[in-house]
């Protein structure tokens, strides 16, 4: 059983990891810890046992004296939102995310910010010791739908236009499966809709929008329907991927340059926080539109924190979240997919001829090995061995620079995995790299081996 406390957020198989009992401790928790009759936003995504989460941990934060906000099954995006639009104290979103059908979770933000690692460590010393605050508190129902339709619908109002572009709109039965095609038909645009009825059991495909395999069916009706453009967002909507018309999954590399191009020639001097997985690729189209990279640690919490610390433009995470200075530093799958659909308009060019322009990037996807086949530790130990002089990057993990290129080794904060990703100079560089890493973890090489082959994504 794996520990369902992570970084930054809570994480696990209901109801054995993350249990009722568990939920009932975190809302006590979280309403002990901020002031008497504070604001708390609770929403949920669409997973069998979200219901039942959301209810003890209503329960238990009027219990610790909040005044409970409860905005329904919702999108996180639209959660977040409503924190803003509501002005509240802190918003709680039960969800696993990207994670299978089988887990659950809570994601939150206490005031403007997600919590550092260690405020997160004193939320779970208070639950663990049960020191909370008892009083009752209040309960009033929100829904935060209308007004985040009606602002995305001002905000995007410029992209109507009669005969509007073909999208094919893959919500993997997710928290968008209802709202996305409703806002891109109001916009004008012509939706094929795929997977976009709501069920937590995710039926039709993982609801990780991140992994190129997951989105096979999107690339084919894609090319059957001669579209423009295809998105896939993850379970509770705030990560998205794209396909373009001649059915390719562009990589988050890829994505974040194209939405780099777009966004830095309108601030000079403006900088961008990429996560530490991120291909060199972001960089350079950082530096080459005038602005200044920042790496960070992967992770919604250190990304966003980061962005409002710097002031920064965009923010970009090789996972498929994108945020922007617009979103209070925020990410928001439905505003990342119709910046998108913007950025195709203007530039007047197909998807697939904007990335055209790109230069060549030589990079695996990210690749898991479970823990339990080699421990984080023994990764970094046998990859110093095998990269003896390269330079390390240790913000997140292990980011050993070498002459051939990265090879990154970094513990997943949302589940029990080891991420590895390899970015080479060129194509015989990365095999160089490839190889090392296949030698230097024999007993992972077949897992290795087969993810690169299932994620081709050309």
């Amino acid at each position: 059983m794996s520990n369902p406390w992570k970084a930054c957020d809570i994480r696990g198989v209901f109801p054995t990891e993350v249990s009722p009992d568990l939920f009932r401790r975190l809302g006590a928790g979280i309403g002990s810890t901020l002031p008497m009759g504070a604001r708390v936003i609770v929403a949920g995504d669409h997973r069998g046992s979200t219901p039942q989460l959301r209810d003890i941990l209503i329960e238990s934060l009027q219990g610790a004296g909040s005044r409970v906000l409860d905005a329904g099954r919702i999108p996180t995006p639209i959660a977040y939102f409503a924190h803003r639009k509501w002005n509240t104290d802190a918003v709680t979103m039960v969800t696993a995310s990207h994670n299978p059908a089988a887990y659950n979770g809570l994601k939150l933000m206490l005031g403007e910010l997600p919590p550092t690692p260690q405020d997160f460590g004193q939320l779970r010393r208070r639950v663990e010791r049960g020191d909370f605050r008892q009083h009752q508190g209040g309960l009033e129902t929100i829904d935060p739908v209308p007004a985040y339709t009606a602002h995305a619908l001002e905000r995007w109002n410029h992209l109507r236009h009669p005969g509007g572009k073909t999208v094919v709109l893959d919500a993997g039965n997710g928290a968008w499966s209802d709202l996305a095609p409703q806002l891109f038909v109001s916009l004008g645009f012509h939706v094929v809709p795929l997977f976009c009825k709501i069920d937590g059991t995710f039926p039709s495909r993982p609801p990780d929008s991140a992994r190129p395999n997951n989105l096979a069916e999107l690339r084919k009706e894609v090319v059957r329907t001669r579209a423009q453009l295809g998105v896939a967002w993850d379970g509770d909507g705030d990560r998205v991927a794209f396909v373009d018309d001649s059915g390719s999954v562009l990589t988050a590399d890829e994505t974040s340059a194209l939405m780099i191009r777009a966004l830095l020639p309108r601030e000079r001097g403006g900088k961008v926080i990429h996560d530490i997985k991120m291909s060199d690729m972001v960089r350079q189209a950082v530096t080459e539109c005038g602005g200044v990279p920042i790496m960070e640690r992967s992770g919604h919490a250190f990304i966003k924190r980061s962005i409002i610390a710097h002031n920064a433009l965009f923010g970009c995470e090789v996972s498929g979240h994108y945020f922007f200075r617009e979103l209070g530093g925020g990410d928001d799958g439905m505003f990342a997919a119709l910046f998108m659909a913007e950025l195709l308009q203007r530039q007047g060019l197909s998807l697939a001829q904007l990335r055209g322009t790109l230069a060549p990037c030589f990079v695996t996807p990210d690749l898991r090995i479970p823990l339990q086949v080699v421990s984080f530790a023994e990764v970094v130990r046998r990859f110093r061995k095998s990269f003896p002089d390269s330079r390390e990057i240790t913000i997140d993990g292990v980011r050993s620079e070498t002459r051939d290129g990265f090879i990154l080794a970094r513990e997943s904060v949302t589940e029990p995995v080891v991420t590895i990703r390899l970015e080479g100079r060129d194509q015989d560089s990365l095999n160089h790299l490839v190889e090392t890493c296949l030698k230097a973890l024999p007993e992972a090489a077949e897992e290795i081996s087969d993810q690169l082959d299932g994620e081709r994504i050309s």
